[in-house]
């Protein structure tokens, strides 16, 4: 008969992320923490928890690799667990668990080798640093939990980052919850100065990575200076239904990237003098033109201008009509079809991410903001997959490899790059459009009374 552990946890010492993934009771959860937020410290406690909560029921424990396991993960279980509860270390035959007397093992196991733990059968799991993890190591550790248990969780702790932990953890998907813990919230554990002495030495994409816990790109990031945080200067708080007359005298475009499975929506407003800000979106998966159109025509915005690839024209079966005939239907306050295309030369990539760039700028270099996004968006994209917001951060150049120079076009990886699209056609079509922007690009000034 298996023994329960009756155990009482002082929390009082806890973090406020540490708090949080106690806490939680989501079937699959991640606790994404800076260096020395005390996460491998979280887990320890999440193992009493789990012990208590489904006594007699086997877990497993997988560290990156066994160094990580013996040198940090194991002596974190022990430290906690000293005084509160006893077990014995198991090693022998190539087996390894823990036993903590109730009957049922907590094994211990190295994502670098998932054939260790594939054809175990657990209740529960928690992970160590699974951004070292590969796909295939929590594909398999997945499907080792399924035995009938009162609290089954999948948790996880570990520094983010962009690879499939963020697809599983950063994307909104049921059952999946995200914890962000920052290092400053365990400050007082840590050496004086730790904090101030990283920052002086980090850029600013890998200080939200490795000291606040959040998904970024470190490597490769298409725009790299942007920042979507809550905090971002890219982010402003703008409300389209503030003011009835807010959009009079002032000029809004609708930049399309059409398709069926994926297609992007962005509603943009000339706020200011050679200002833009982008206030409304719709990603939408699985809809006709036709449907898209008439989602489009329901929100009300007023638009001037409509920007798409000329590429969008091809003809769909199912509806009979070519896309940029479709997109002549939306809505516009002249009443006339307002569809735009950039073409030639100008539908190059690298161009138009250069001039999507060059919009964004740099307030460390002091190339001044021209592009932002409305901070109501962030509402918008939390469910979501997609979205113009957390997209144009996550858009990356493929990774070097043997050496050779990372190519200047962006993955095509069909999440990040039907919105970035969007904005690439629209922003292209201002550089287009407006000789007083042009004259703001050295490489483009001679073109400002000549025509593009």
């Amino acid at each position: 008969m298996a023994r329960a552990i009756d155990l009482h946890v002082d929390g009082s010492e806890f973090t406020r992320g540490q708090r949080r993934f106690w806490s939680a009771t989501d079937r699959a959860l991640l606790l994404a923490g800076g260096y020395g937020a005390g996460k491998t410290q979280a887990l320890a406690l999440k193992l009493i928890q789990l012990l208590v909560a489904n006594p007699g029921v086997p877990g497993l424990i997988i560290a990156p690799n066994w160094r990580t396991m013996w040198s940090v993960t194991y002596r974190r279980i022990r430290t906690t667990l000293k005084g509160k509860l006893s077990f014995k270390l198991i090693d022998r035959g190539g087996e390894c668990f823990l036993d903590f007397g109730t009957g049922a093992p907590v094994y211990l196991r190295s994502a670098h080798n998932v054939d260790g733990y594939d054809g175990l059968d657990v209740g529960w799991l928690l992970g160590d640093e699974a951004r070292y993890w590969v796909r295939r190591a929590w594909d398999v550790a997945q499907g080792r939990v399924r035995v009938k248990c009162p609290q089954p969780q999948l948790a996880l702790v570990s520094t983010p980052a962009m690879n499939w932990l963020a697809d599983e953890f950063d994307a909104n998907l049921t059952g999946h919850r995200l914890i962000t813990a920052p290092t400053a919230e365990n400050a007082h554990n840590l050496a004086p100065g730790f904090i101030e002495q990283l920052k002086q030495s980090y850029s600013a994409r890998m200080w939200r990575a490795l000291i606040e816990g959040i998904f970024t790109i470190l490597e490769g990031a298409v725009f790299e200076c942007y920042d979507p945080s809550s905090r971002s200067p890219w982010l402003v708080d703008f409300d389209p239904h503030a003011s009835a007359s807010y959009f009079a005298g002032r000029k809004v475009f609708l930049a399309v990237d059409p398709g069926f499975r994926s297609s992007s929506w962005l509603w943009i407003v000339e706020n200011d003098d050679l200002e833009w800000v982008v206030f409304d979106e719709l990603q939408l998966d699985g809809h006709t033109d036709a449907q898209a159109v008439r989602q489009c025509n329901e929100k009300g915005w007023p638009v001037d201008e409509v920007w798409c690839d000329p590429a969008s024209g091809s003809t769909q079966s199912f509806e009979g009509a070519s896309t940029v005939r479709m997109l002549r239907e939306v809505r516009t306050r002249s009443g006339r079809s307002a569809v735009r295309t950039i073409v030639g030369a100008n539908r190059e990539i690298p161009f138009g991410i250069d001039k999507v760039r060059t919009l964004l700028g740099n307030p460390d270099d002091g190339q001044p903001i021209r592009l932002r996004f409305a901070r109501r968006l962030l509402g918008y994209e939390k469910s979501r997959e997609r979205g113009i917001v957390k997209d144009t951060a996550r858009l990356q150049y493929p990774e070097k490899k043997d050496g050779r120079a990372i190519r200047d076009l962006p993955l095509k990886d069909g999440v990040t790059d039907h919105s970035t699209d969007s904005l690439r056609y629209w922003a292209v079509g201002q550089w287009a459009a407006n000789p007083r922007l042009r004259k703001l690009d050295p490489q483009l000034a001679k073109s400002a009374n000549t025509g593009w």
